[in-house]
């Protein structure tokens, strides 16, 4: 492909667009888009999205004890069991939430 005139032209992030998806492709994005300004969405979203599907899909099918389901998909995916518990959207059982006792606090603050 380095021997492509076309491509030997090409300067910049064009040239390194046509060296990725081809001359051909390259030249059909610039007919289509030329001129305009256009942003590439970066994979990271779609693929956590993606992940965090599988893992509702997986612990929804877990007939076994969810806790220890909890473990496994956060070994699996490399994530914190409190991760895990973000993405499904659940509280871990027998855990309270860790964060309305700072707001709601029954007991009298320490003078």
């Amino acid at each position: 492909m380095a021997d492509d005139p076309i491509l030997r032209r090409l300067t910049g992030d064009f040239r390194r667009l046509a060296e990725i998806v081809g001359v051909e492709n390259a030249l059909r994005v610039s007919q289509e888009f030329g001129g305009l300004w256009i942003s590439i969405p970066k994979l990271d979203a779609l693929r956590r999205e993606s992940r965090d599907a599988e893992i509702r899909g997986e612990y929804d099918k877990a007939v076994d004890n969810k806790t220890d389901v909890v473990r496994t998909l956060a070994r699996k995916y490399n994530l914190t069991a409190r991760q895990i518990y973000n993405i499904l959207g659940i509280q871990p059982e027998g855990d309270p939430d860790l964060v309305l006792p700072l707001f709601f606090n029954e007991t009298p603050p320490v003078k």
